[in-house]
């Protein structure tokens, strides 16, 4: 497949929900030290991605994984899931043996210990989360969020439950009782830029995305106020193996894909595809997102017991 029909189907795809798609596209290029008979079986979690064509996802995928099994003799099979459940019952079965979604519903729907090390993606920047606020919005710190207008990214759980723990801890009620209006948007820089434009007062957006809009437009620079809060992350979406493939096919995979980038052929898919480089990654990864979850649901708790005893 020629690059420029490749660029075809990466500009229709989201950026956040072709993340774990550029994961595997790159795991499986160059996954050649794989014998014949081992199959790599993936389960691709698309998600709630109402602003994206299913069908260009599949067909996307698709021709990447024919190609690249014929090319590296890799066997491929992949497997799109709407439904989360579905997807871990055919992981518990064995139907598939990798599993490529988004860290939260990684963290909150599988068992860490059914899983084996595997990859994320890394990108310019990194994947820590800033909460902004605009220069004009006299906002100083969480507490000045109160009837303000704030703009995070669409269909994103870990952003969502972030933010519901701000509003718990800070103001004890969800955030919609906190902001007078909060706004999904598709991507970081139309996040950052409705702040320049003055239609929010804040943003929540991930650190590479908000570097990138400041290099695009250095003007950003006089518009963007205090860092009100930055939570850090090593990564945003993860493909894990499962714990039961074999340990050297596994191993094999995790002491080639560290080094993609220095490939010519792997640096022009990782160009291509915006990202930086591949890591390899564990599952204790997903601690932070479970925490988070947990501490939203305590913080939820928390605020229930005080009602109930007045």
């Amino acid at each position: 497949m020629s690059v420029a029909r490749l660029r075809g189907f990466v500009r229709r795809l989201s950026r956040s929900a072709t993340a774990g798609l550029k994961l595997w596209l790159c795991v499986l290029a160059f996954s050649t030290v794989a014998h014949a008979e081992e199959t790599v079986r993936i389960g691709f979690y698309q998600g709630a991605r109402r602003e994206m064509s299913r069908t260009d996802l599949r067909n996307a995928f698709s021709l990447w994984s024919q190609e690249l099994a014929a090319t590296f003799k890799l066997p491929v099979s992949v497997t799109f899931y709407e439904d989360i459940d579905k997807m871990r019952t055919a992981f518990e079965r064995g139907e598939i043996n990798a599993v490529n979604a988004d860290a939260m519903t990684l963290a909150t729907k599988f068992n860490p210990a059914d899983l084996a090390d595997g990859f994320s993606v890394a990108v310019p920047g990194g994947w820590n989360m800033l909460l902004l606020a605009s220069r004009e919005s006299d906002i100083h710190s969480v507490g000045g969020l109160l009837g303000k207008r704030i703009a995070l990214l669409e269909d994103d759980q870990t952003a969502t439950t972030y933010l519901e723990t701000v509003c718990w801890r800070q103001y004890g009620r969800e955030c919609s009782k906190v902001f007078s209006d909060i706004q999904h948007v598709p991507t970081n820089s139309q996040a950052v830029m409705r702040l320049f434009f003055g239609k929010v007062d804040a943003v929540l957006v991930y650190r590479y995305g908000y570097e990138l809009s400041r290099e695009m437009n250095p003007q950003l620079r006089q518009k963007i106020g205090p860092v009100l809060a930055e939570v850090p992350f090593s990564g945003m979406y993860y493909a894990f193996f499962s714990g039961k493939v074999p340990g050297a096919f596994v191993e094999r995979n995790l002491k080639l894909i560290p080094t993609l980038h220095t490939y010519p052929r792997g640096r022009q898919l990782l160009d291509i595809f915006k990202m930086d480089h591949l890591e390899v990654a564990s599952p204790q990864e997903l601690e932070p997102f479970l925490q988070l979850d947990d501490t939203l649901r305590e913080l939820k708790n928390q605020h229930a017991r005080k009602t109930k005893g007045k």
